[in-house]
């Protein structure tokens, strides 16, 4: 049988069909090729579109004006220059409120965080969180004039001891019982006033209510108007009230009666 057929085939050798079908490939349909790179195909539109810009093209269309986007009015065709940066704005749109949203979570989160550390401080002052920075910088305060204070009366006692020391050693008495004398006086004198050494216009002073030189400056109202003196001199400062003669007594009608 193999002999027959090869013999078939030498006779005609333009019938080739069965090694035709045997080496013959099945058709390929043309399909649009996408550039990864560069761009992407867009079904819809039937346009390519660069591929920054691809997820931010949607059903919306770029209108030309901001009062034709109210009114639904003229738009772009898609594909031309115009709408190109119409996409490119919303792109830039988009990542400025994704940016706006992560900074305010960021902040968000800060807050709560700040809230927190206060309560947890409110707690160990045995206050509330509103009064914990107050009652924090009065403490500070207070500890900063302490030392300020003990700074500037130390040598003031150590001075003290040394005469007294003087005294009970009976060296040179008049002269250190003079020089006690003049001391004790010095500490009848040493005053330090508080608010010489700390601001009065830090906020947790006016917290509790401290007024400002500022807010005492304005208090005493340096612009307020001048009274305007009275130019009519015939005006008297006191009016009588006009009488009413639905309301007078039988009495007093008398007196506006005509003789």
């Amino acid at each position: 049988m193999t002999k027959v057929l090869n013999s078939l085939v030498r006779l005609d050798p333009g019938n080739n069909s069965l090694s035709a079908s045997n080496t013959h490939s099945p058709a390929t349909t043309s399909q649009p090729i996408l550039l990864k790179e560069e761009n992407t195909w867009h079904d819809k539109l039937g346009i390519w579109i660069p591929n920054d810009l691809f997820p931010y093209v949607t059903d919306e269309p770029v209108y030309t004006s901001n009062r034709q986007a109210k009114i639904k009015g003229q738009h772009y065709e898609p594909g031309c220059i115009y709408w190109l940066n119409g996409i490119r704005k919303r792109k830039a749109a988009h990542k400025l409120a994704v940016r706006q949203q992560k900074e305010h979570e960021a902040r968000e989160v800060k807050r709560l965080a700040y809230e927190e550390e206060l309560s947890t401080r409110a707690k160990l002052w045995g206050t509330s969180s509103n009064r914990i920075k107050y009652r924090e910088d009065m403490c500070k305060d207070l500890t900063n004039f302490q030392d300020h204070f003990h700074k500037k009366i130390t040598p003031l006692t150590d001075r003290r001891s040394v005469l007294q020391n003087r005294l009970t050693q009976g060296k040179n008495v008049y002269k250190t019982n003079k020089q006690l004398l003049q001391l004790e006086q010095d500490f009848g004198c040493f005053n330090i006033d508080y608010f010489s050494v700390m601001d009065d216009c830090a906020p947790h002073y006016r917290y509790k209510g401290h007024t400002s030189d500022d807010t005492k400056h304005l208090e005493l109202r340096p612009h307020k108007r001048p009274p305007i003196p009275s130019t009519n001199i015939d005006r008297h400062n006191s009016e009588v009230k006009k009488l009413r003669l639905d309301i007078l007594s039988p009495e007093d009608s008398k007196v506006f009666t005509l003789p």
